[in-house]
């Protein structure tokens, strides 16, 4: 082969690989510039379809939260409808079959813990006598009760909610309450020298429970016991027990008290006691 011919082929293939170079040159040039992800300010999330998306971090966190509770509460949601439809439609045993596997523990704990925290209150009895109401002729309140602290180191209580003003007690919640009051009461036949007493009043005993609340103003009586004085000829003094125990629907607000026609009777008022509790 000549020089000549060397020559050719080479220049021919000198002009090949300058033509590729322009070629991969042009084609470098003509790209568009890809950006660069920074990985403290951008991230790159992977969707549900497979594709990845890039962007800021905060917004593409915030979004994938977002979604995330919206989906949560969709979810409970749609539990919440499928048990509400199952508790209508659905039979009997599996119904209590679903109640013995997930709640009957949580529900009976719940239903003990509000069993005890039923507002209640049972007052006793103070040692000092009750003050004299002038003429004794109409239904005074008692209230010569201990509460509060006062029911400390004694057999009362007062509990969630129930408070004590004016001699009665205030009921935090409407329901159905049983209700209960017991007066020892004492009356004086005749004195230490034997002297027989003239009695100040001969009216029958009448120990009462009344309710009374502010938007009816109107006190009402619930419950009474009525009873006869004694005539007897012998002992220097009369006692009488009076006992009341009922039900009554009260509502939130309603002052409970005791109420005597005699008050005087009130000497020894240690053994007494007067309450309530929600059924």
């Amino acid at each position: 082969m000549s020089d000549t011919l060397v020559k050719k082929l080479a220049g021919v293939s000198l002009i090949w690989l300058l033509l590729v170079l322009i070629t991969v040159l042009c084609i470098v040039w003509t790209m568009p510039d890809s950006k660069q992800t920074n990985a403290q300010t951008e991230i790159c999330l992977q969707n549900d379809d497979k594709s990845v998306q890039c962007g800021e971090t905060a917004s593409l966190l915030h979004a994938l939260f977002e979604k995330g509770i919206s989906s949560a509460y969709d979810e409970a949601e749609k539990r919440e409808k499928i048990q509400t439809e199952k508790y209508i439609h659905g039979s009997l045993y599996t119904l209590i079959l679903d109640a013995l596997k997930h709640d009957v523990q949580l529900m009976t704990d719940y239903k003990n813990a509000l069993w005890n925290m039923k507002p209640s209150a049972k007052l006793v009895g103070t040692r000092a006598e009750q003050g004299h109401v002038l003429g004794n002729t109409t239904m005074a309140t008692v209230t010569s009760w201990r509460h509060d602290k006062d029911l400390y180191y004694t057999t009362g209580f007062q509990r969630y909610g129930i408070r004590f003003q004016n001699g009665r007690l205030i009921v935090p919640v409407s329901g159905t309450y049983y209700i209960y009051s017991f007066l020892g009461l004492t009356d004086r036949r005749l004195t230490d020298e034997g002297i027989a007493v003239e009695p100040n009043n001969m009216h029958e005993i009448k120990h009462a429970m009344h309710k009374y609340n502010v938007l009816d103003t109107v006190d009402m009586e619930i419950a009474s016991n009525l009873q006869s004085r004694k005539n007897a000829s012998h002992g220097y003094f009369y006692y009488y027990a009076s006992q009341i125990a009922t039900l009554a629907k009260l509502r939130a607000g309603d002052e409970i008290s005791v109420k005597l026609s005699d008050v005087t009777l009130l000497k020894h008022t240690g053994n007494n006691y007067f309450g309530l509790h929600l059924i």
